[in-house]
């Protein structure tokens, strides 16, 4: 009896028991199929070159072809072709071999694991192979890893015995081992050639090669029509596999075309891109050649960043030198923002056939502003029922995983980051960022973690010939030095002394030239601003906070109150409300009708309403009618375009409260097209009210953290806290205290180092005593031990494949050091928040969720507040409130602590 099901590489068992079947050599063939026209691309070859130290020819393509070929010879095991059966009674009594995978079994074939390997063996051309080099092992153990992570090997020989019948049934793994090996001698004869010097064998080229190998296994396992569906009687798979291939990378918009289709931009001037009539000198210097692979960026907030990154983008895109861009951003709600400023960007710049844009947010995902329905499995719903070419295209954006092989995706720098890491896929993430130009925004915003995460990331970007841009108004030259010798030698890291920190120029460009790494001054924006700015010891006190607010706001002025915790700013915002209503006012920050405030807690159908508000009614378009008091934390810092008349912010970093003093006059008033639009008398002047502790003393907080403010030292944990480094703060208020006045952007440079250098630091400490000098050693320490964790989770890629192997328990190991936030889901019909949207999920901060709290705990008990908009819930054992506040646990008291920030 033949057993014509066997070897099967693909199956689908229907509901109604139907099995359907792809055969294992026809799989192994989609597969090689899109890794050969993949090589080709012309971002992808790039990558391998510069990987490898040296040009690939047909026949290398040819050879790495044939090992991706093999990336599913574990499949010819016997207990994973019994896996047919999907039960153990269902298997026939003479099918002994235990069911298995097929990744470590295959890799024990070749690791030297396995007895009996030379008779399994015997059907490939392993003596070829051998002559390829020293670097065929490591590939092909890269190739069978196709499943995201370095296999390990499983030397059971059970597995491998061949299977026989009382009826002559056979099946024999041998057979089909000799079988793949005459397939992939008549497919990629060209690989056997004996004159070809040995693969490339360096331990980036093979990173590089198992993430490429992974993306064509994804997508050579597409069995959507256009694709790769299961074989029909009598097709020969070797025949149609290329063309499919072809059909499929141009489909999803990895093979971005020929010259011709780059040229379809050549004639999109600055004023087309962005509707400006020219660009500002920081943003023309984007487009010059020689800048090197890695540029860093810094200007002052409002100088046109973005506009500058994705003119370099379209820059390197003419040149062929990207066939991508992955701009990452601090926050979702940061990107969120870019999100439809890309869109427009790219509308403008294409007039027909438009690159797809992602929004690369789980939970959160469009594509060109369509958003779908997870289905089960790999499926989703489109809710505007798109043709089948349209949902083709949209493919990166249908899994979080594939989100980097757009060839336009806006996202958080988690998604890249997540390339950097000992998980699943990491090396698949890694593969498709090679392609792309990674624009990293805020990138002074980055713990010491995520920036040890950036270094490694930034290190394989370049290894493999990709291109990153940094962008940051308040770079300090520490964090810069890092940044500048990514790739370089270890002397190009060295900071700077003080004094020639601050002697350094800004704007500026910073690249690696000839002598080492350089910063090249550039005008950015034009418009200088001279900030009046105070100190107020109130910040204990929400109440005088709001006065200092609601009398601007009676005045007229559009007031932004920043502060450190999301209690601190309910508190405001409480202290606003009773004042408005004391003084006759209508002064309250509303959506929909209902007085809020700006922070993360608020569901993701939300958080756009408030942002929108926020701009409409604070922002460089506003209304004018009359003051307005804007209350929140950090989410109000970065991304929108906020142009208050009046700042009110708790003290923080230097760096972050030059961030936040780019929302205060950020635009000229009165301006051009608009003429009558003046700022209310008394605040013709930037003017910032800087809050600290009492008695402007930050001691204390040595001890117990307030406002977001020192270090929280829970026993058996790491320092943490919001703004831990009381010697940055120390510093900070400082030089707020020294001189009413600052000029900005003149002044960047002299605040941000004068305020995070090393030196500067070193002497605070040691002028307030012991206890300031202690601080710093333990501070320093716990960012050391952040530093070293970061380098254990980081994936080496300077080491060989697979030297070592992954966690097999990835939970600690993130994109951010820390507990994870909890998703919580409700079902239908979804609950109305606050401001009349159905609300679907919620994010809970890690420490507002129970110790304990089970994984598949789900949302009870929904209902809806007496009072006002919004609702209540259980989870476990604890109670929420979802209303204008945001989220919020009940029946506890919500700590001030470092957890309450944003």
């Amino acid at each position: 009896m033949h057993l014509q099901f066997l070897p099967w590489g693909k199956l689908n068992r229907a509901r109604d028991g139907t099995v359907t079947v792809h055969p294992l050599l026809d799989h192994m063939t989609d597969v090689a199929a899109v890794l050969d026209r993949l090589m080709l691309l012309p971002a992808v070859k790039r990558a391998l070159e510069q990987s490898a130290g040296r040009a690939l020819s047909a026949v290398d393509r040819a050879r790495l072809a044939v090992l991706g070929f093999l990336h599913d010879i574990g499949k010819a095991n016997s207990g994973f072709q019994g896996r047919y059966w999907p039960t153990a009674a269902e298997r026939p009594a003479w099918w002994h071999a235990p069911a298995c995978g097929h990744g470590p079994q295959g890799w024990a074939l070749f690791s030297g694991t396995l007895h009996d390997t030379q008779r399994l063996l015997s059907g490939l051309p392993i003596a070829h192979m051998e002559r390829w080099g020293s670097g065929v092992l490591p590939l092909l153990h890269a190739s069978i890893s196709h499943h995201g992570r370095p296999a390990a090997s499983d030397s059971s020989a059970a597995v491998w015995y061949p299977m026989h019948g009382p009826e002559g049934q056979t099946y024999a793994p041998a057979d089909v081992i000799a079988q793949i090996g005459q397939a992939v001698q008549v497919q990629y004869g060209e690989a056997f050639a004996l004159d070809a010097p040995p693969l490339p064998e360096g331990p980036a080229f093979t990173h590089l090669f198992a993430g490429l190998v992974q993306l064509s296994d994804w997508l050579g396992s597409d069995t959507r029509e256009g694709f790769f569906p299961y074989s029909g009687p009598g097709e020969h798979r070797s025949e149609i596999a290329p063309g499919r291939a072809r059909h499929a990378l141009q489909a999803i918009g990895l093979d971005v075309g020929d010259e011709a289709f780059r040229q379809r931009v050549a004639d999109a001037d600055f004023a087309r891109a962005f509707g400006v009539a020219k660009p500002r000198p920081m943003q023309a210097a984007m487009a010059a050649d020689g800048l090197g692979p890695l540029v860093v960026l810094e200007a002052e907030t409002g100088s046109g960043k973005t506009e500058a990154a994705l003119w370099r983008f379209l820059h390197l895109w003419r040149a062929g030198l990207v066939d991508g861009l992955y701009f990452a951003l601090p926050t979702r709600v940061a990107a969120t923002q870019l999100y439809e400023r890309v869109r427009t960007f790219v509308q403008r710049v294409w007039s027909d056939g438009a690159p797809i844009v992602v929004r690369a947010l789980a939970g959160y995902t469009a594509a060109d502003g369509h958003t779908y329905e997870p289905l089960p499995g790999f499926g989703v719903l489109w809710h505007d029922e798109p043709a089948d070419a349209e949902a083709e295209r949209r493919w990166a954006a249908e899994a979080p995983k594939r989100y980097l092989a757009a060839t336009i995706a806006v996202g958080t720098v988690d998604q890249a980051l997540l390339g950097a890491l000992q998980i699943k896929h990491a090396h698949l993430r890694q593969a498709l960022l090679s392609r792309s130009l990674l624009v990293i925004d805020e990138v002074h915003a980055s713990d010491a973690y995520m920036t040890r995460l950036s270094e490694h990331l930034l290190r394989a970007h370049v290894a493999c010939g990709g291109h990153a841009l940094l962008l940051s108004a308040t770079l300090g030259a520490a964090a810069r030095a890092r940044y500048l010798g990514v790739g370089g030698p270890p002397r190009n890291a060295i900071v700077p002394p003080l004094a020639q920190a601050l002697a350094l120029p800004y704007p500026a460009i910073g690249c690696r030239g000839a002598a080492g790494p350089e910063l090249r001054p550039v005008i950015g924006n034009p418009q200088l601003k001279t900030v009046h700015w105070e100190a107020l010891d109130i910040i204990d006190e929400p109440d005088r906070v709001a006065q200092c607010a609601v009398e601007a706001a009676a005045q007229g002025a559009r007031v932004l109150v920043v502060r450190n915790t999301v209690p601190a700013a309910v508190e405001t915002l409480l202290a606003v409300e009773a004042l408005n209503e004391v003084h006759g006012l209508d002064c309250l920050f509303r959506v929909g009708g209902a007085s809020t405030l700006h922070h993360s807690r608020f569901s993701r159908r939300d958080r756009p309403l408030l942002d929108a508000e926020v701009q409409t009614q604070i922002g460089k378009h506003r209304r004018r009618a009359g003051g307005r008091v804007v209350v929140g934390t950090q989410t109000l810092e970065q991304s929108l375009d906020i142009d208050a008349d009046l700042l009110i912010t708790d003290l923080c970093p230097m760096d972050v409260l030059l961030q936040r003093l780019g929302r205060l006059h950020r635009h000229a008033r009165p301006s051009d097209d608009a003429p009558d639009d003046r700022r209310p008398a008394g605040f013709e002047r930037a003017r910032a009210l800087v809050l600290v502790p009492s008695g402007h003393d930050l001691k204390p907080l040595l001890r117990r953290q307030r406002h977001g403010l020192g270090p929280i030292r829970a026993k058996g944990q790491a320092m943490g806290g919001v703004y831990v480094d009381l010697r940055v703060l120390e510093a900070t208020r400082r030089l707020i205290s020294a001189r009413p006045t600052r000029d900005i952007p003149a002044d960047n440079r002299a605040l941000v180092e004068q305020a995070t250098h090393p030196e500067a630091l070193d002497a605070i400490a040691s002028e307030l005593g012991p206890e300031w000098v202690a601080f710093g050693q333990d501070y320093e320490g716990a960012l050391a031990a952040t530093k070293t964790v970061a380098n254990l989770h980081a994936l080496p890629f300077d080491k060989p494949f697979g030297d070592e192997l992954f966690p097999e328990n990835e939970t600690g190991i993130g994109s951010r050091l820390g507990a994870a936030d909890r998703l919580v889901s409700f079902a239908e019909p979804f609950p109305f928040g606050p401001f009349g949207q159905c609300v679907d999920q919620l994010v809970l901060r890690h420490h507002l969720v129970p110790p304990g709290l089970a994984p598949e705990a789900v949302a009870e008990a929904v209902a809806p507040l007496s009072d006002e908009p919004g609702f209540t819930f259980r989870l476990g054992d604890a109670c929420y409130r979802y209303s204008r506040l945001g989220v919020e646990r009940l029946k506890q008291t919500l700590k001030e602590d470092s957890h309450d920030a944003s």
